[in-house]
C-alpha cells in the first residue's frame, strides 16, 4: 500500500477545487480532520469526497459512521437524476460510547435560544455553532413551536438563560437574554450576544 498510487492524484480539477473548498471550510470552522489517502470503503459509487467518523475509545473497532455524495447512484439503478448524500451509523458502537461518556448527556444547557420563523432560527443556528465550539452547551428548538412552549421546555431543560428572537428583534437589531432565575430581561445587541452570553455563563 505503501507503493500504490493516491486517488488524491488523481482528481479531476473540478473534483480537487472542491475538495480544496471543503478543507478550506472545515479549517475555517475549526473542524479536525484527517486526510486519509487510502481510506477503505466501497468507493464505486461515491462522487466527491467521502468521509469516516472515528472514535479512539473502542481499540481497533474505531471507525463509527461513514458516507459521502452519492449524485449518479439514484439513475444507475433506474430512477430520476437525483443529486444525493448520506451516511451509515454503527449503532453498536455508538451505543458503547454514550454509554462510557452518559454524564455529557446529562447536562443541562447553558443557554437556551427560543427563535421564532425561519431567519430567527438560521441566525440563532449560527449562535448555537458558534458557543458550541468554544464548549458551551446550548439548545434550541427545529419545529417552530410557539414562544410559550419552547419556556416551557427550556424549564423543564432548567436552562439558567433564554435567548428569545423573533421578527422583532431582528428589525430592531436586538435579542432579549431571559435569567430565568431573577426573570430580569436584558436587551442584547445582535453583534454582541455571543460574547454577552459567555460572560454570563462564566459569571454562574
Amino acid at each position: 500500500m505503501t507503493d500504490a498510487p493516491s486517488i488524491i492524484d488523481c482528481l479531476c480539477a473540478v473534483c480537487d477545487t472542491e475538495f480544496k473548498i471543503l478543507k478550506t471550510t472545515l479549517d475555517r470552522l475549526d473542524v479536525n480532520y484527517e486526510v486519509d489517502k487510502r481510506l477503505v470503503r466501497g468507493l464505486d459509487y461515491y462522487t466527491r469526497a467521502t468521509f469516516e467518523i472515528q472514535t479512539g475509545s473502542l481499540g481497533a473497532q474505531s471507525a463509527v459512521a461513514g458516507g459521502g455524495r452519492y449524485d449518479g447512484l439514484v439513475k444507475l439503478l433506474g430512477g430520476p437524476d437525483t443529486p444525493a448524500t448520506g451516511f451509515a451509523i454503527g449503532f453498536d458502537r455508538l451505543a458503547e460510547i454514550v454509554q462510557m461518556q452518559a454524564a455529557d448527556l446529562q447536562r443541562k444547557p447553558d443557554v437556551y435560544i427560543a427563535a421564532m420563523g425561519a431567519q430567527s432560527q438560521a441566525q440563532a443556528f449560527d449562535w448555537v455553532c458558534e458557543l458550541g465550539q468554544q464548549g458551551y452547551y446550548i439548545e434550541m428548538d427545529h419545529q417552530g413551536r410557539s414562544l410559550k412552549s419552547q419556556m416551557k421546555r427550556a424549564n423543564r431543560l432548567e436552562a439558567p438563560y433564554v435567548i428569545m428572537l423573533g421578527e422583532n428583534e431582528l428589525s430592531s437589531g436586538t435579542a432579549m437574554l431571559r435569567d430565568m432565575t431573577s426573570k430580569e430581561q436584558t436587551e442584547i445587541p445582535l453583534d454582541q450576544l455571543v460574547q454577552a452570553v459567555i460572560q454570563r455563563v462564566q459569571k454562574k
